[in-house]
């Protein structure tokens, strides 16, 4: 009988893009990332001593610097749609300074990007940008503020190139730069670049956001250098051992490595500190202990799951609770975990497996129901439920029924010689006996 497979796990990053704190500015605006987050970071230095780019002489804001200082003042107020209204009347006057329209657009991508419009705050920003325009102190934030929205928008080529045109200008290769970068890298399933543009960028601190280690190793992860990625997942566990996502993480770099022993004992580690909170947690640890050969302790996690309320009725948990007391040989208690999983399911395998107990225990009556019902749900192994109901009319003494569906089961490839060997005994008078069948242990998913 071949149980459930420990599956190969995937390491979960999410789908929400990892942005180096959100944009802030010179000016004190702030830019969300797409998760609207508010917390704040420092922007990139001011001075930048390392700068190529000239400041511009003098520049002059005319007319318009009343408005652009009153809208800056009123973003600082949370009023972004009367700081909005303030720079559209800048941006429609004709007599507009270069410096004055590059000043008031990257402003109005500030206020876009707060309102979530972060494709409106691009237009905006590169028009910004490319006016060339500004101070160092506005053209090089500016130009970092373009490089994050195209991170946020999922247009990571054109981020990787901001970013790169950023630090060409400003001279400010930063970690929280070279993080942008990897990430962006991560998104386009370029691992190995994402590997080499973080482990710089984390030289480059010795206060790296948690986000960029996890970058770090979900390429690693990706590449399947599970070693390196145990390496970084296990320092970040030691300095936080309550954390049940690094736990999770970990356990699936260990699941991957082929070292289920160890990814067994994080998850049963985490569990007794009660750590413990979803379903998937308890599922996780279950089908680890099926495979070390311990379902007995299986199935007492997954019904303590059940007890508490974590673990909910259904055809995978009762299907698992099944298979683990099956493997522990507790056949009464799988018989009875398939039976409440049959309702539940969408095909015949849960009733495939009861059935097979069912003749173990030489119930043969149920058995023979349960593998008919096998049959008309759908089952993988149809040649096997046409023996096993073979062997179960055959023991309630129903000879001709037998022998139809030990004929239906030489259809098959995998129980024809079996069906064969059976027929050719039972036609010439000899005795047929069941042979009570034995649960296999589970495999992994190569």
């Amino acid at each position: 009988m071949k149980l459930s497979c420990l599956p190969k796990i995937a390491f979960y990053l999410g789908s929400a893009v990892f942005v180096a704190g959100g944009a802030v500015y010179s000016d004190g605006a702030q830019a969300r990332d797409a998760k609207s987050s508010k917390k704040d970071d420092k922007a990139p230095a001011q001075t930048y001593p390392n700068a190529k780019r000239v400041d511009p002489s003098k520049p002059s804001l005319g007319a318009a610097q009343k408005k652009i200082s009153k809208a800056y003042d009123l973003i600082g107020e949370d009023k972004t749609d009367e700081a909005n209204k303030l720079l559209d009347e800048v941006l429609s006057d004709s007599k507009l300074t270069p410096y004055a329209k590059a000043l008031a657009s990257y402003v109005k991508g500030q206020v876009k990007s707060q309102n979530d419009d972060n494709a409106g705050a691009i237009v905006l920003m590169k028009e910004a940008v490319s006016l060339d325009a500004m101070p160092n102190a506005n053209q090089f934030p500016a130009m970092y503020a373009l490089g994050q929205l195209y991170l946020v928008e999922e247009k990571y080529p054109e981020a990787i190139a901001a970013l790169d045109e950023y630090v060409k200008q400003s001279g400010e290769d930063t970690a929280k730069v070279g993080a942008l970068k990897a990430n962006a890298y991560y998104r386009m399933e370029k691992y190995q670049d994402a590997i080499n543009t973080m482990k710089v960028a984390l030289t480059k601190t010795d206060k790296p956001e948690d986000s960029w280690n996890q970058i770090l190793m979900a390429s690693l992860f990706e590449l399947e250098q599970y070693d390196e990625a145990a390496k970084i997942a296990e320092a970040n566990l030691a300095k936080d051992p309550g954390n049940k996502k690094l736990v999770q993480q970990l356990s699936s770099i260990y699941i991957n490595a082929k070292k289920e022993a160890k990814a067994l004992e994080i998850m049963s580690a985490a569990k007794t500190k009660g750590l413990f909170t979803t379903e998937d947690d308890y599922k996780q640890l279950v089908q680890l202990y099926n495979f070390a050969e311990k379902p007995k302790e299986g199935a007492e996690v997954l019904e303590e799951g059940f007890s508490k309320g974590i673990v909910k009725p259904s055809y995978a948990m009762y299907k698992l609770l099944g298979d683990s007391y099956a493997l522990s040989e507790q056949e009464p208690k799988a018989i009875e975990a398939y039976a409440k999983a049959s309702p539940l399911a969408s095909d015949g395998e849960a009733d495939f497996q009861r059935g097979q107990l069912l003749i173990n225990a030489e119930r043969y009556a149920d058995a023979k129901a349960a593998l008919t019902q096998a049959l008309s749900r759908g089952v993988k192994r149809q040649g096997a439920a046409y023996v096993l109901i073979g062997n179960a009319e055959n023991e309630l003494g129903n000879k001709q029924a037998a022998i139809a569906a030990m004929e239906k089961a030489k259809g098959y490839d995998e129980t024809r010689a079996m069906a064969d060997t059976w027929l050719r005994s039972l036609k010439a008078g000899g005795v047929v006996k069941t042979v009570p069948a034995k649960p296999q242990k589970p495999q992994k998913t190569k």
